[in-house]
């Protein structure tokens, strides 16, 4: 799902995300239906937006992986440091939310944008280590998903700055819809300094 996200930089030169509200209502019913899904069909829906990230990095080299676009834009090394952070975080969050808890940091402070919209927590050394990483965070999001399938939840829920409150389920959703919003960046990235997709 491409949310046609867009930033315009502020005076005190931070950015704000830019979200068409048709984009974001159907983000929202995207995770809300999923969400009530059972454990198979949310398993399906996140590895299939996890296969197709995959294959928008296939057949691109580790030097064309740290090039850049522009010079203030990500590279797709960059982009996938940033995909790394999110699906780590999501799958140790769900997995709390699963138990009605919350993990150490995910406080009011880690609610807000600065604290959510971009963040990378980690830099690979190269797309191949990206990858991996990768892999084994969607793993553990699996690994997650199965073990809640038919399971009465709690409604402990986080709230994602810009979707407002998820549960659990609802965050293991978001998963497909981060990887969906990331893979045609990747894609534009590819097709800017001149990768061909395989």
């Amino acid at each position: 799902m491409d949310l046609e996200m867009s930033y315009i930089k502020n005076p005190d030169g931070s950015q704000t995300m830019l979200m068409p509200e048709e984009k974001k209502a159907a983000a929202i019913a995207f995770m809300r239906e999923g969400a009530e899904k059972s454990g198979a069909e949310i398993e399906a829906i996140v590895e299939e937006g996890h296969a197709a990230l995959l294959a928008a990095i296939d057949g691109v080299s580790e030097s064309e992986a740290m090039r850049k676009p522009a010079p203030d834009e990500w590279s797709i090394l960059q982009t996938m440091d940033h995909v790394v952070t999110g699906k780590r975080l999501f799958a140790t969050l769900s997995a709390a939310l699963v138990n009605g808890q919350l993990p150490p940091g995910f406080g009011k402070a880690a609610e807000q944008p600065s604290a959510q919209d971009g963040v990378t927590l980690k830099r690979f050394e190269t797309l191949a280590d990206a990858r991996a990483a990768a892999c084994d965070a969607h793993a553990s999001m699996l690994n997650v998903i199965r073990s809640t399938d038919g399971a009465a939840l709690p409604e402990t829920t986080f709230r994602h700055f810009m979707f407002g409150d998820l549960n659990c389920r609802e965050w293991m959703v978001f998963q497909r819809i981060h990887d969906d919003n990331h893979r045609p960046q990747i894609e534009a990235i590819r097709a800017t300094i001149g990768v061909a997709a395989d």
